[in-house]
């Protein structure tokens, strides 16, 4: 009798950790201007209206001068004008949320919170970049190019498309406790060691390599920061090169704004 009810308690552990898992639920919360989705499996476009579900497979589209806002359980994600993004995975266990989604083309920016007390786990991936998330606000284009208002962004390496995923059962990374900080590991975050992003900073992505650069204090666009095609400006590679070599600093670098290019002279001491 007592094996028979220790089979039956394990029986019923097991259907309702089944049970538990499943898609979580995205809805449109707000839409401005000229905004479709091509629903999974569909070849027609329709336009987003506010109150619209979406699920797994998704793609949503914003016109000239639109945008999109979507919540995901707690979270938000806003889509800029001239946006295209896809959602690869929406799902839910007992102990954690998953999301996933692609950005074909375009900006996004993202307020990551929990609201039913479980882990999250939220990843944009871009075909130059990936951002895993946690507690985190932060602004994401397909290029890789990351700007992280508050908590901590892992950053990794993008896929060429969207990969659609086809259960809703979460992977088995649980993403640790508290809030993330500077002083997270991106581990932590995202299962892997990649490149932090913390709070004030920004990071572009090599457009070569499709590796992260490391992250800049404030926006990037000025001569010995990130330049907007996600390399290190020759300014600060040479000044770089200079400290590791012993040498005196380069003096005199400037940007000229008004022509758009960068004028750079150099004084060597002797």
């Amino acid at each position: 009798m007592k094996g028979f009810n220790r089979t039956l308690a394990a029986f019923v552990l097991a259907f309702l950790t089944a049970g538990a898992a499943g898609a979580l639920d995205a809805k449109v919360i707000s839409v401005s201007g000229k905004v479709e989705v091509q629903k999974n499996g569909s070849a027609t476009w329709t336009p987003l209206k506010t109150g619209d579900s979406l699920s797994k497979g998704s793609v949503i589209s914003t016109g000239f001068k639109s945008s999109a806002k979507i919540q995901i359980d707690g979270s938000t994600v806003t889509l800029e004008p001239l946006t295209r993004m896809t959602i690869e995975k929406l799902a839910s266990s007992a102990s954690k949320d998953e999301s996933k989604l692609y950005l074909n083309s375009g900006k996004v920016s993202a307020d990551v919170k929990k609201s039913s007390g479980k882990k999250v786990e939220f990843k944009v991936t871009s075909p130059v970049a990936t951002a895993s998330v946690r507690g985190t606000r932060f602004r994401f284009s397909s290029r890789g190019d990351l700007i992280t208002m508050d908590g901590l962004v892992s950053k990794g390496r993008g896929a060429p498309h969207a990969n659609i995923a086809k259960s809703d059962e979460v992977s088995e990374f649980i993403p640790a406790d508290g809030k993330s900080t500077a002083t997270t590991s991106t581990e932590q975050v995202s299962g892997n060691r990649e490149v932090p992003v913390s709070a004030g900073q920004s990071s572009g992505s090599d457009l070569y390599t499709g590796l992260a650069v490391d992250p800049q204090k404030g926006k990037a666009g000025s001569a010995g920061k990130l330049r907007g095609d996600g390399t290190a400006s020759l300014a600060s590679k040479e000044t770089s090169r200079r400290k590791a070599d012993g040498m005196g600093p380069i003096v005199n670098d400037s940007v000229d704004r008004k022509s758009g290019t960068v004028v750079i002279s150099v004084t060597v001491e002797d």
